[in-house]
């Protein structure tokens, strides 16, 4: 009898998680993935933190809170409305969005009491993360995050993780003296966006910085109906259009600090088709057909080493193949998840594969043997063969050449800096050598 056991205990968990977000988000075709790179959220799809084989009690909780903050946002967020009312400075715009989220997560807690423990584990792990428990000093408590706690207390009645609680009591004091009863009125605003974002911008100014808010888009409204009223159209701002077409289609990312790093790392690493078409348009040129690539020179010497330096001794070498490292069904499943990252490059991958092998391809240069009684048409003694079809010695033959081979070592660093995106680039990156080699 067939064992119907899935191979990864966690398969069934994962599968259950992704369909429980799409109806907690209201979007059936919501695409969920499980991933190590840090958790965000795109137009079309949301990333989860991955969980292992062994399903830890943290690792379910963490997955659980992210994956219902994303659907909550997703579901009570609309993003034209948040950027037309988003602060300009960068202390009012983290607050702004704090306090977004706190209203997103609250209303959920409201309606479906069942997410408001998940996310509970989701800002305790975050707040330990950061060593908010281990704040002393109010100056170090981090504004956003406490206003963003008080909301959610206030909305929810529930009281917050310890780390939590530590930043906000941290904060409380300063927070009720300057904006304590427009944060009671904020509380009643939860269902209506737009109502929610204009009385948040009220308690930025009453917080200190008002500075920061930029102009009122409503004044700008009444500016433009107006305008309009007179008979002249208003105008238009192509930049703040841009700006805010293109926050519609960025991703949101639940934890802005891993999100500087991850876009830093992707700018790096993307390889998109127009850039390999590019790559491959600017060989053809430099490569005409039928032409050997030009050996470069040798590069100076970086080392002041003797070149004939030999191994003193091997005994205490240690290789250990994969094989003896993991189990057939972990490398398995491992080179399942490469090739799922490899796939929406696939394209890419093998423009950039010819070119790598063009590459490193060794010199070959080409010899002939002329006046041969067969073998190739020489294109020399063309006029004389259309002359006379019957000259002599018009043929000539390639001479047989040993070429010379291209060694390449693969070296990669697999301590633990590398864990998350940088070791799958270098993955990425290696299989292409792969594949070309």
């Amino acid at each position: 009898m067939k064992n119907s056991r899935p191979d990864n205990p966690a398969d069934p968990f994962k599968k259950a998680l992704a369909e429980t977000t799409r109806v907690l988000a209201d979007d059936p075709e919501l695409a969920v993935s499980f991933s190590v790179d840090p958790p965000g959220m795109t137009e079309s799809g949301v990333r989860l933190p991955q969980i292992s084989r062994r399903m830890t009690r943290e690792e379910v909780l963490l997955a659980r809170g992210t994956a219902d903050a994303f659907a909550l946002r997703r579901k009570y967020h609309r993003e034209a409305t948040h950027n037309r009312y988003e602060p300009r400075g960068e202390m009012a715009r983290a607050l702004f969005d704090a306090m977004e989220e706190a209203r997103c997560e609250a209303l959920g807690a409201r309606h479906m009491p069942g997410t408001a423990g998940n996310i509970d584990a989701l800002i305790e792990a975050e707040a330990r993360r950061r060593g908010y428990g281990e704040i002393t000093d109010p100056g170090d408590a981090p504004l956003p995050a406490a206003a963003g706690y008080m909301v959610r207390q206030l909305a929810t009645g529930r009281d917050l993780p310890p780390s939590a609680r530590n930043v906000l009591d941290l904060r409380r004091p300063t927070i009720e003296a300057q904006a304590g009863t427009r944060l009671a009125e904020l509380v009643e605003l939860l269902d209506d966006q737009e109502a929610f974002a204009r009385a948040a911008r009220k308690i930025i100014a009453d917080l200190g910085y008002g500075d920061q808010l930029g102009d009122d888009p409503d004044a700008e409204n009444d500016e433009a109906e107006d305008s309009t009223e007179e008979g002249t159209e208003p105008e238009e701002n192509p930049d703040k259009e841009g700006g805010d077409q293109e926050d519609e289609s960025g991703d949101y990312e639940r934890d802005p600090e891993d999100s500087t790093a991850q876009d830093q790392d992707e700018s790096q690493a993307q390889v998109t088709l127009d850039d390999a078409e590019s790559l491959d348009e600017a060989d053809a040129e430099e490569l005409p057909e039928g032409e050997a690539p030009v050996e470069p020179p040798q590069p100076a010497p970086v080392s002041e080493a003797d070149p004939d330096y030999k191994v003193y001794t091997t005994e205490f070498d240690e290789e250990i193949r994969a094989e003896d490292l993991a189990e057939p069904a972990e490398l398995e499943r491992l080179r399942t998840y490469l090739d799922q990252q490899l796939d929406p490059l696939r394209g890419a991958v093998s423009r950039l594969a010819n070119k790598l092998q063009r590459r490193l391809q060794a010199q070959q240069n080409r010899s002939w043997e002329f006046d041969r009684e067969e073998g190739v048409l020489d294109a020399g003694r063309l006029a004389r063969v259309v002359a006379n079809p019957t000259t002599p010695l018009s043929f000539k033959v390639e001479r047989d050449t040993e070429f010379r081979d291209t060694v390449v070592t693969l070296l990669i660093d697999n301590s633990g800096s590398m864990r998350g995106r940088p070791i799958s680039i270098a993955a990425i990156c290696a299989d292409v050598l792969a594949r070309t080699l």
